[in-house]
């Protein structure tokens, strides 16, 4: 009877599993942080760890390292998190991860996320000095950790073809949010964890993260401020939702609960 009441014991503390997918800048690393603040969850590795960065310093060809990583991880951590998603039936032959799986798929308003992009275009040197207009019809070279073979489309595809495949996984498995949810209400976010998927709490206050991940002069509020309020539409000028409103997806955007601009 005690040796039940510990094997239960064991699974009621057992540490919940969670695989965050999200574009570049849609609060990734912020939600990864409020999950360690608030809740006991282990996260699957969805970045490169340091000593495949060290390695990359020493051979040719940076990308292929990444890619190569990720390429012999995935059964073990799902892939980047910036990938495209496999199907739900893929992701479950090829994974080897506990059943005990949460998967959180973070969206973000396309005309907001593509003057992030553009902002901080990553690894696609040669866009620093496009302007927005330009930059939104150039093509975006994928990397193999993209999960979308080698190709090049503009930064609309890639925003459709990334969000898409989120929407084909096991809704009883998969929480949706959007990237704004996670900087206007993060508790809300947290509790949705709690509350629909069972994840234990470390406390019964919720922590936030204050600081930004990526910009150190701004912080939480910051972005609370820029998303509620839609602070970015003053960057787009009307020939920029013009190309935008010619290659988004219509559908997947109402699917995501977005609105067209025009």
């Amino acid at each position: 009877m005690h040796h039940i009441f510990t094997v239960l014991l064991v699974y009621i503390i057992m540490k919940s599993i969670v695989k965050i997918y999200g574009e570049r800048n849609t609060n990734t690393n912020y939600l990864s942080k409020l999950i360690d603040l608030n809740l006991n969850a282990q996260q699957l590795r969805g970045i490169i760890p340091r000593y495949v960065l060290l390695l990359q310093k020493m051979l040719p060809g940076d990308e292929a390292i990444r890619d190569i990583y990720f390429s012999l991880t995935y059964p073990s951590n799902l892939g980047w998190k910036h990938t495209s998603v496999l199907p739900q039936d893929e992701l479950k032959r090829l994974s080897l991860v506990d059943e005990k799986l949460l998967f959180i798929t973070i969206s973000k308003n396309p005309y907001s996320w593509l003057l992030s992009l553009h902002r901080r275009p990553y690894h696609q040197y040669s866009k620093h000095s496009m302007s927005f207009d330009e930059f939104l019809s150039a093509g975006w070279r994928t990397v193999g950790r993209d999960g979308m073979g080698k190709a090049c489309v503009t930064p609309i595809e890639l925003w459709n073809i990334k969000n898409r495949s989120y929407l084909n996984m096991d809704p009883a498995i998969t929480l949706h949010v959007k990237s704004e949810e996670i900087s206007i209400n993060p508790k809300g976010v947290i509790d949705r964890m709690s509350d629909d998927f069972g994840f234990q709490r470390k406390s019964s206050n919720f922590i936030d993260y204050s600081k930004s991940t990526k910009d150190s002069g701004k912080d939480s509020s910051y972005y609370r401020d820029y998303y509620q309020f839609e602070k970015w539409r003053e960057k787009l000028s009307p020939e920029a939702i013009r190309i935008i409103n010619q290659s988004v997806d219509v559908d997947l955007m109402s699917a995501l609960g977005y609105e067209m601009i025009g």
